[in-house]
């Protein structure tokens, strides 16, 4: 781990693999950039991935609310991006990485993006996905406005957590996720209202890079609308699903992840 100030932004880098591509691995939020460990060790022997811990998040210095949180992710990661590499997106940081692919399209050689949040696309294209949104975030805004921030946090991580029950959390895993809760609101344009005219413009299905879309299987109609849209606009796109690995699929089915992204990377290479 090293600390490194991005975009103005003090923050510490984690490295994983040895392989002679390089990549760009994005993390979701309430996470950090050390998470990714076993995924990885399993693609280490092709990919040598950088990773870094966003605003707020990590050993990052703490969010300051100036500006746009998605904006500052992908100046951070504008840092790093020095060459073209195999960008590699959860969740938000899914967003982030169609951010990359739409404004540094020669920088991105491929992208993963795992269970991206991309949320309004599925509500562009899919009435039931964003009744779901509206129902089930709705609660967590609510929350959030009453500053019950750990009522707030239990509703977030039952839909986008790793399958744990709240009760189930120590402690210690409750107060740091109820601390940062706040960030999802931080993000949240980014994520439900297409900001920056991604989908409307038709820049999506101008992205060039290869494009692989993971799911992991446990999100309803609103992940598969979001998903299965984002392989509708992107043209070179592939898209599967991981059974049984929820939100966080990458840490819950790291294995199988590594490779999906191998065996996608490869096939990108020889294109």
């Amino acid at each position: 781990m090293v600390k490194r100030v991005l975009a103005g932004h003090p923050s510490y880098l984690h490295t994983y693999g040895f392989g002679p591509r390089k990549g760009l691995l994005l993390h979701c939020s309430l996470a950090h950039g050390g998470v990714y460990g076993k995924l990885g060790a399993a693609v280490g022997g092709a990919l040598s991935l950088t990773s870094f811990d966003q605003p707020g998040h990590g050993r990052a210095a703490d969010w300051d609310d100036a500006g746009d949180l998605q904006d500052r992710v992908t100046e951070m990661a504008l840092d790093l991006l020095t060459e073209p590499m195999d960008i590699i997106g959860h969740s938000f940081g899914g967003t982030v990485a169609l951010r990359l692919a739409v404004e540094r399209p020669g920088m991105v050689r491929t992208m993963t993006l795992l269970e991206p949040v991309m949320m309004a696309v599925g509500r562009a294209d899919n009435p039931e996905a964003s009744a779901i949104l509206t129902r089930d975030m709705g609660a967590f805004y609510r929350a959030m406005e009453a500053g019950e921030r750990e009522r707030a946090a239990q509703i977030f991580t039952e839909f986008y957590g790793d399958g744990r029950a709240w009760n189930s959390l120590s402690d210690e895993s409750r107060k740091a996720i109820s601390d940062r809760i706040h960030l999802i609101v931080a993000g949240s344009r980014a994520v439900n209202e297409d900001p920056y005219d991604l989908i409307s413009s038709g820049k999506l299905e101008q992205i060039m890079a290869p494009t692989l879309i993971i799911d992991g299987c446990k999100g309803g109609p609103v992940m598969e609308a979001v998903c299965d849209g984002l392989a509708r606009r992107i043209p070179n796109s592939e898209r599967v699903r991981v059974s049984d690995g929820g939100h966080m699929v990458p840490l819950t089915r790291p294995e199988a992840i590594a490779r999906e992204i191998l065996q996608f990377v490869s096939r990108a290479q020889g294109q």
